[in-house]
């Protein structure tokens, strides 16, 4: 029997990340999409040499590095850019995903998890048993994303704005996890893994 994969998505500011390390403290090993997508522009062969021809050689300092700001400077310029790189960006993650859920797998775990904001967008829902949605109210979502990243209110608006409502997030999800005041996260963490069968 494969490993069963829990999926762990919500806006900006919801906590998922948060959520995603209280998973890993309880011992469920957890892929982080964003940081991991970062790392392949440099350790991915196919999507390096896919980025250089897409975006020019440029985007690779001399000493061979993955150079953010040149790509980013590019897509700015080329808004239809980002979805050709996001084209290249995501079939990588998948695939490196799952060489590591098999390695994993392969090591005797029965379980694992897979957080990323666009999980329901990148086509990374095919790869999970279950989808935990973080949510919290809009005004905590915006304080805790311009605390986080120091930057002001309009910034995270407009992130948003790109972002699947969460509303619609819920709607898509098997497991709805609220991190805010009112809630226990530990004990919303509890029943979760409880109803969890694998």
């Amino acid at each position: 029997m494969g490993i069963y994969t829990l999926g762990i998505t919500g806006g900006i500011g919801s906590g998922k990340s948060y959520v995603a390390r209280q998973l890993t403290a309880r011992g469920i090993p957890v892929y982080d999409t964003d940081s991991q997508a970062k790392s392949l522009y440099d350790t991915d062969a196919e999507l390096r040499q896919a980025m250089i021809e897409l975006c020019g050689a440029s985007i690779y300092t001399a000493s061979g590095v993955f150079d953010r700001k040149a790509l980013a400077a590019q897509i700015f310029a080329d808004r239809a850019l980002l979805e050709q790189v996001n084209s290249l960006v995501h079939p990588a993650v998948r695939r490196d995903f799952c060489r590591w859920r098999e390695s994993l797998s392969a090591s005797g775990l029965r379980i694992c998890a897979l957080e990323s904001a666009l999980l329901l967008g990148a086509g990374l829902e095919a790869y999970v048993d279950d989808v935990v949605v973080v949510l919290a109210d809009d005004a905590l979502r915006l304080q805790r994303a311009m605390q986080r990243d120091g930057v002001s209110e309009e910034a995270v608006r407009a992130r948003m704005q790109h972002q699947m409502s969460q509303e619609e997030l819920a709607r898509h999800g098997d497991f709805l996890i609220y991190n805010d005041e009112m809630h226990l996260l530990e004990s919303q963490l509890d029943r979760l893994l409880a109803r969890i069968t694998f």
